[in-house]
């Protein structure tokens, strides 16, 4: 199948981004293409005119600012995974793009064309939970910061108004200890299960900061909050661990699909807790 007819025209900065946007109620922004263009191809989504972002050079950069890294959202999957500054201050957000899909996708597809999309089984959005991301949305008329976790509203859909561009994602710098993991049939499928932890500790055993995130089991990702503060400043044994673990995963309402059942994304994604974290926790298991 192919798109239906549209206009397609490029913005060399955001104002003319913002211009273009405004001459038309359903048109679309484009960045790296890796999810608009199935969706156009499938009909989907059929915009009378397609924006693309990609010549707008501030939306490129990488910079720390303080005690936080701002990614523009064309920043690629392969940028990345080669960043200096990102492998420096957030090692963990790097292993996550290492993941992604295959060579072709993570050379093409950017970091905010990802958070868009907002499929509850993509790579990057546990990993942005867990280091308390958020997003910065811009317009002609304003500028707007959203936490990550209020930005995905559900399965591809996501808080951003007509007229509206993702510019950039902040991140606090984090270089604390962690764990990404994703569980899929092959390398560069969508995940089954995923998870992504940080967990800070005093030497005695006790924890002083943890943070735990899931995908690909609900309608969206998400922080097991409740998980975090049974364990917050406490010293677990491998047993309580276990425990707890059961009863998060247990309240969990998976994604019933051709990839995986309910139960068994839940016995997958029990497992992977289970594990990395107890390996976190407790140096190994």
């Amino acid at each position: 199948m192919y798109p239906k007819p549209l206009t397609y025209k490029k913005a060399k900065t955001l104002d003319e981004a913002f211009s273009m946007l405004s001459q038309n109620d359903d048109a679309r922004v484009i960045a790296g293409g890796q999810s608009i263009m199935p969706m156009l191809k499938l009909r989907i989504a059929s915009p009378s005119l397609l924006v693309d972002i990609a010549p707008i050079r501030e939306l490129h950069e990488i910079r720390l600012d303080g005690n936080n890294l701002t990614i523009g959202a064309m920043v690629t999957h392969r940028e990345i995974i080669e960043s200096s500054e990102i492998g420096k201050n957030l090692p963990m957000l790097q292993e996550t793009a290492r993941h992604i899909a295959d060579v072709q996708i993570r050379n093409r597809g950017t970091i905010g064309g990802s958070i868009c999309e907002a499929d509850p089984s993509a790579d990057y959005a546990p990993t942005l939970l867990a280091l308390d991301a958020k997003v910065v949305l811009k317009s002609s008329r304003e500028e707007r910061t959203v936490d990550l976790d209020d930005f995905i509203v559900g399965p591809f859909e996501v808080n951003i108004n007509q007229g509206e561009i993702l510019t950039s994602v902040i991140i606090p710098v984090n270089r604390s200890p962690y764990s990404v993991v994703k569980y899929a049939r092959r390398s560069a499928d969508f995940a089954v299960a995923s998870m992504a932890a940080i967990v800070e500790k005093k030497p005695d055993g006790t924890i002083t900061d943890i943070r735990v995130a899931v995908g690909a089991q609900s309608d969206r990702p998400l922080r097991m909050k409740e998980l975090e503060s049974l364990l917050k400043g406490q010293k677990p044994q491998k047993k309580d661990l276990y425990l707890e673990v059961d009863k998060a995963v247990e309240h969990l309402d998976p994604i019933d699909d051709i990839h995986g059942s309910a139960e068994y994304r839940k016995e997958v994604t029990a497992n992977i807790l289970k594990t990395n974290l107890g390996s976190l926790i407790f140096g190994g298991i």
